[in-house]
């Protein structure tokens, strides 16, 4: 289609061109919205003026007290959608990033569209209803009773990538902004910090960083475009990386699995058919997993990142299909009509799970599970480590241990979990527990130095086996399967990978239950240090001929399918299970300006090890 010089909107009476909307739908319109011949503008302060109880649109000077521009001279506004008659202090902020990238549209066409779809139910459908997806644990709630309790705020924080794009000026959309840097790159996220950019150097981040930090939401969402799908998903839903015990594991999980079954309803309710426009046979109208399994990579600086390690939001981030450098600046009204579609879906997955979100409870039935406890810590106090930090850069201080991840486990447990030492261990501690996990360094810092004892503990572990008891290796504690004679030393094997994770190629078995089978990430190895440079993140990984001889059974690969990274072993009455990516300790190695975190563990990798200890029960 040829693009004109406005979408158009309709701010203004009548508003027959555009359906009685000031933002019309997308078989009504020509082109995306115009940014600098002040459309965009013009019909926001309409929405604010036609809707003046439910809507309000200031530039975000108002809320940092300073004078605010992109590097290309642009406002940046923000459009927030609340009941302003009902009380502030009872509300939960929610906030949504619309296309910080030029090319990818659906955030901001989708975006606010559905504002003002809110604003038209609350004025004159408050019983209307919204939900946060179809599942057994959904729910829905009156619009009217949602902005009494949520308070939304919705921006574009990349005016400069966006008007590069309006029909005027001629060019297609760009990523970055006028300096051309890339803004979602630009946030200060705990771990590995990327060498080519300093966070919040560009104006739009460092005030952005400022907004945030002052509105606090407690549920956030950044809303981007891709070229492809590795999922074969329209909308492919992505969890952001972070350190989670488990109960924010399972609200992630939650927003994620309902926000897929909600775009579904919209596309069913809207007549949307995936697989009809993308072009993509059998195309999905949402899946959700890890950036990594989504896009193939992950990076420092990610907003959605940040807006979990930083802010301590629940945040859901979003690639939509074909919202891209293709078809760019092209309108192609029914891809437009499934982008929106799918934006509408997860702002109101967002709204209403911000009011869900607190009732969450996770109590896990683990039974009596034990830990090698180690007392090393990863920690700035004996110096920063790794590289030199750039002149200027004050990094921040961290105390890092994987071993947090059991006392949070521990949080969420029926029984709390035992930590073990050569004392407890030498009392008959393994005689009272179920499951006894050694993550990575086997025996921690206790065994030092002391080989005796470490030969009694592992004698004393082959027992427990043994005797019925359920034993989990992970990570380089994977070397104790040779030590007890599983399999030979030599079919062990250290690999580094860009991300902690497994291919799993045996779904049916149980410690891979409940799993989307979109799930490969079992760890985040940015927060925890390891550099994308090059492939650095640690696994182990048992050949699998050794796994077949000692007729053991194996439950996911990792790259090379005779690489077995995930499986289990026999051995008397009892069994052995391994996961060779799961809890790698933190590392200094590399450039960590922000911090490190004590573990990255995914909601697959959350799941699996859960899953690894039910299974000795």
């Amino acid at each position: 289609m040829v693009p004109a010089a406005g979408a158009p909107t309709c701010p203004e009476e009548p508003r027959t061109a555009c359906g009685d909307r000031i933002f019309p739908e997308a078989d009504t319109t020509v082109s995306h919205i115009q940014h600098d011949n002040g459309e965009y503008e013009t019909a926001i302060k309409a929405l604010a003026r036609e809707f003046p109880r439910y809507v309000r649109v200031r530039k975000i000077d108002r809320y940092v007290g300073r004078k605010v521009t992109s590097v290309g001279g642009r406002p940046i506004w923000i459009v927030e959608v609340t009941d302003f008659e009902a009380p502030e202090r009872n509300k939960v902020p929610v906030v949504v990033s619309l296309s910080v990238h030029g090319p990818e549209r659906a955030g901001i066409e989708g975006g606010i569209r559905y504002v003002e779809d809110l604003a038209r139910w609350a004025a004159d459908e408050p019983d209307h209803i919204l939900r946060n997806g179809t599942e057994k644990d959904s729910v829905g709630i009156p619009v009217s009773s949602v902005l009494r309790k949520v308070h939304l705020y919705v921006s574009n924080i990349n005016p400069d990538g966006w008007a590069t794009g309006d029909a005027a000026n001629g060019g297609s959309f760009t990523r970055g902004n006028d300096n051309g840097v890339d803004l979602n790159r630009e946030f200060p996220t705990i771990g590995w910090s990327y060498p080519p950019y300093t966070a919040l150097s560009e104006p739009e981040t460092k005030n952005w960083d400022r907004f945030v930090r002052k509105i606090k939401p407690t549920v956030a969402g950044d809303l981007h475009g891709e070229l492809t799908s590795a999922n074969n998903a329209f909308a492919d839903i992505m969890l952001p990386a972070g350190q989670w015990h488990p109960l924010e594991q399972a609200q992630e999980e939650r927003a994620a699995r309902h926000m897929a079954s909600n775009i579904a309803r919209y596309f069913e309710e809207q007549g949307v058919e995936a697989g009809t426009v993308s072009g993509v046979a059998d195309m999905k109208p949402a899946a959700y997993a890890t950036g990594f399994d989504v896009v193939g990579y992950d990076a420092a600086g990610f907003m959605g990142d940040y807006f979990t390690e930083r802010i301590g939001a629940t945040d859901i981030d979003v690639e939509h299909f074909l919202s891209h450098m293709v078809p760019n600046t092209t309108w192609v009204a029914s891809l437009e009509e499934a982008h929106i579609a799918a934006v509408r879906a997860e702002i109101e997955t967002l709204m209403v799970e911000a009011i869900e979100l607190p009732k969450v409870r996770v109590r896990l039935r683990l039974g009596r599970v034990g830990y090698f406890k180690d007392r090393a810590v990863v920690t700035d106090r004996d110096g920063y480590g790794g590289p030199k930090p750039p002149k200027g850069v004050e990094p921040e201080g961290y105390r890092a241990t994987r071993m947090q991840y059991f006392r949070d486990l521990s949080r969420f447990s029926g029984r709390p979990l035992t930590a073990l030492t050569p004392r407890k261990i030498r009392r008959g501690a393994l005689s009272r527990l179920d499951t006894v996990v050694l993550a990575d360094k086997p025996f921690g810092d206790r065994y030092e130095g002391r080989s005796q004892a470490r030969r009694r503990a592992l004698f004393k572990l082959e027992r427990f086996v043994r005797r019925g008891g359920n034993l989990i290796l992970t990570d380089r504690a994977i070397t104790l399967l040779a030590k007890m004679g599983v399999v030979p030393r030599d079919s062990i094997h250290r690999r580094v990978y860009t991300a902690g994770h497994i291919d799993i190629h045996d779904w049916e078995d149980p410690y891979v239950k409940g799993l989307p089978t979109t799930a490969s990430q079992t760890y985040y190895e940015v927060p925890i240090g390891f550099s994308l440079d090059s492939d650095t993140s640690p696994h182990w990984v048992v050949n699998q001929n050794a796994v077949s001889k000692a007729k053991g059974r194996s439950v996911a690969h990792v790259e090379d399918e005779t690489e077995i990274g995930l499986g289990r072993f026999r051995l008397g009455r009892g069994r052995i299970g391994f996961i060779g990516a799961l809890l790698p300790q933190p590392t200094e190695r590399y450039d960590h300006f922000y911090g490190l975190a004590d573990y990255g563990v995914t909601v697959a990798g959350g799941m699996i090890l859960n899953n690894m200890i039910r299974r000795g029960l």
